[in-house]
């Protein structure tokens, strides 16, 4: 006989009609405060819900008995009077519960597991299912066993071919369990036939692994009724089978071998995890360490702490305190729409916690590790092993850890890794007692003082938003160099530094790393020259009876084909034009036609000969340079030809060291930069100098003379990092077409 048949309202009927209250409906979008809407269909009697009076007159159509049902006086009754075709249907046909009865007798309860209900204290699921529909088993003796029946019948497994969709935090806008307060009432949902799409992840399980949803009560108790599927991908994505719960709380838990982060190797062992989710108004819930972590913290909060009205509320609770924990603040997004792929902040803290809690643990140690920390924040919200804490963030600041690497090869895998470094790097100093690494921080170097650490004592540098040791030049200069800081200067008593790109990375400061107006002396008194051809200023200094300009001449006109292709910036960076000035060839200098670097040019040499000099300013001839030569080493009190310290005239700054007799004090504002020299076909890569088309910044200071010494070459005058002297060639080095500095003297 059809256990189903209606024939007549018996009074066990009626009761079996009224004990299915709130339970599952056919669509999400039929239910209005978890129970059908007036006018809509459900599969079975079970999902009609209990006729109340606020019901009354409502009308709902059974699938199952292809029948309507009216609520009247508390009690479903049918609409039509054909009471024998209702009979006569149900005797040509099983009910869908006794085909799952009858269906799961034989089996053995491990294959019973998969999509089933499981009673508590019963062996298999095929006695459960069988039990329960009599109304006899413990379940039903506890709870209302009509209902699990209806809900938990049994489901093949999912073979959907949207099972390798990945579900992520970039579908969920705000967390589902952020918005209640701890106070609010919230009426039950009931999920009636929906398939539930997530991905598994420590680091992503594998295919194959067991993913089960188990249905909790209002108290937060399984209520039997479970479901098991597989995960479908090496992704950890998977879509469950159908699923019909009378209450819109579940445990998700997962089973199976993981990627792990760390050694970029399938786990060795088996994993199980368990996260929390709100169903009600979501077609994907994820299980993750961070869920598996506040999944205990949560029931507590709910059932024994007192303060929350409603589970959504005490399971945001606990997933803030779980952040806290680590040192990373609220999250938007419920842990169960988290994922290790996923695009948001929160994804990059759940794949931080994934690294730091696997570190180097083999899979029994790890499993160990979450079991502690779920029990130890229960309680209280709290993590409160330090010295585990602190042991982490060791691991985590090794200096053989590549978190390069470990990016490497999950992009390998899925190519959205959020920033999961970051996070790391907040967890550890929050644990060193080092503050947040940010823009505020950057650069600070701060002492470790936690004793727990193996790091204890150590100096770290907040950089780039993470924390590393320090370098040896860092440690000396007691200065950071971050990616941040890029271009800042510690300046000394004789040597400069710059910090070049960050990463400690502080160098001497080279020739073109200053600004023109650090090269000139503090002691002599300047004056300034504006050049009417394009608007440039120049300090001059008087020396003896002559007036020199104190800085490199930078003058360039594209319409003077004496100048082009015949001057040159540095490595031809225009910005080093503005520290050194231009670099020259002779026939340049003295604005001549380029021909004449091949030609004697002493027709055409004046004297004094402007050349490309401002006016009123001309190109110093040899016997000008000697009578500087001759002023300074007297002053300096020597008479003598080389060693008379005429090498004074060199800057304080930028000259290679070579001995404390070479160095200059610049006192009299002379200030001759050792900028280099444009080589061109002259250079020659096995010579200890001028081996590339632009070298010798830091050593020479070249100055082109009007002098011309032959049809290729012309006078200049130079100083040499390892001399104290002003010398000049006549006849080496000197080709007209080479590129050397000028100084203009005034008329």
């Amino acid at each position: 006989m059809n256990k189903f048949s209606l024939l007549t309202l018996s009074a066990a009927t009626v009761f079996l009609l009224i004990s299915c209250g709130e339970d599952s409906t056919s669509d999400a979008s039929d239910t209005v405060g978890g129970v059908p809407e007036n006018g809509s269909s459900v599969e079975t009697i079970y999902d009609l819900g209990k006729c109340i009076p606020d019901r009354e007159g409502d009308v709902i159509f059974v699938e199952e008995d292809s029948l309507d049902y009216l609520c009247k006086k508390g009690t479903w009754e049918e609409l039509i009077s054909a009471v024998t075709k209702k009979s006569s249907s149900s005797k040509g046909k099983s009910s869908a519960s006794e085909e799952k009865s009858s269906s799961s007798k034989g089996k053995s309860s491990a294959s019973e597991k998969k999509s089933s209900s499981s009673s508590k204290g019963e062996s298999s699921a095929s006695e459960e299912k069988s039990s329960s529909s009599k109304g006899n088993s413990s379940a039903s003796e506890e709870k209302s066993s009509s209902s699990k029946v209806a809900s938990s019948s049994s489901k093949p497994k999912a073979k959907s071919s949207s099972s390798s969709k990945k579900s992520s935090s970039s579908s969920i806008p705000e967390s589902s369990s952020s918005v209640k307060d701890a106070k609010d009432t919230v009426k039950n949902v009931v999920i009636s036939k929906k398939f539930f799409t997530g991905v598994a992840e420590k680091g992503p399980y594998t295919s194959g692994s067991i993913i089960r949803l188990i249905e909790l009560d209002e108290d937060m108790d399984p209520t039997g009724t479970t479901f098991e599927w597989e995960v479908s991908s090496d992704l950890g994505a998977y879509t469950s089978p159908k699923v019909s719960l009378v209450n819109q709380y579940a445990l998700f838990q997962a089973n199976g071998y993981f990627y792990n982060e760390n050694s970029a190797k399938r786990s060795t062992g088996q994993l199980t995890i368990k996260s929390l989710a709100d169903l009600s108004g979501r077609s994907s819930a994820n299980i993750n360490v961070l869920g598996h972590l506040a999944h205990k913290r949560a029931i507590y909060l709910f059932t024994q702490s007192g303060s929350y009205s409603n589970f959504p509320a005490a399971k945001s609770a606990a997933e803030k305190e779980v952040l806290a924990a680590f040192g990373w603040g609220v999250n938007n997004h419920a842990f169960e729409d988290l994922s290790i792929y996923g695009s948001y902040e929160d994804d990059a803290k759940l794949l931080a916690a994934s690294i730091l809690l696997q570190g180097s643990l083999d899979d029994a140690d790890l499993s160990s590790r979450l079991t502690s920390m779920a029990a130890d924040f229960e309680a209280d919200g709290l993590w409160n092993d330090s010295a585990a804490k602190v042991n982490i963030a060791d691991w985590a600041m090794q200096t053989t850890r590549n978190y390069a690497t470990t990016r490497s090869k999950l992009t390998a895998m899925n190519k959205a890794v959020p920033n999961f470094e970051k996070y790391i790097h907040i967890f550890v100093g929050t644990i060193y007692g080092l503050g947040v690494c940010n823009s505020g921080s950057d650069a600070s170097m701060i002492k470790m003082t936690n004793a727990y650490s193996d790091n204890l004592g150590k100096t770290y540098v907040c950089d780039d938003e993470r924390w590393r040791l320090p370098t040896s030049i860092e440690t000396s200069l007691g200065a950071a160099c971050t990616s941040n800081k890029n271009g800042s200067k510690v300046l000394g008593t004789s040597v400069d530094y710059i910090c070049d790109g960050g990463a400690g990375n502080w160098r001497q400061m080279a020739v073109y790393d200053h600004k023109k107006g650090d090269y000139l002396s503090q002691d002599a008194h300047y004056g300034t020259l504006k050049d009417g051809r394009d608007g440039k200023t120049y300090k001059t200094v008087e020396i003896g009876l002559q007036t020199w300009m104190a800085e490199n001449l930078n003058f360039y006109d594209e319409k003077n084909v004496n100048l082009v292709d015949n001057s040159w910036c540095y490595k031809n960076k225009k910005e080093n034009c503005e520290v050194g000035g231009r670099l020259y060839s002779w026939t340049a200098a003295m604005d001549i036609p380029s021909s004449y670097q091949s030609l004697l040019a002493d027709a055409l040499i004046e004297s004094p000969h402007r050349g490309i000099c401002p006016e009123g300013w001309h190109v110093p001839d040899t016997s000008e340079w000697f009578q500087l030569k001759r002023y300074v080493a007297k002053m300096e009190g020597y008479d003598g030809y080389t060693n008379d310290h005429s090498g004074q005239l060199k800057s304080q700054k930028g000259w290679t060291s070579y001995s404390a007799a070479t160095r200059s004090s610049d006192a009299y504002g002379f200030s001759a930069i050792p900028t280099g020299a444009y080589y061109g076909s002259y250079a020659d890569p096995s010579a200890d100098y001028s081996r590339l088309i632009y070298d010798d910044a830091g050593y020479f200071a070249n100055f082109w003379s009007s002098t011309e010494s032959g049809k290729f070459r012309a006078a200049y005058w130079y100083l040499d990092y390892r001399y104290n002297y002003l010398d000049y060639y006549l006849s080496s080095y000197n080709q007209k077409d080479r590129g050397f500095s000028l100084r203009c003297v005034k008329n």
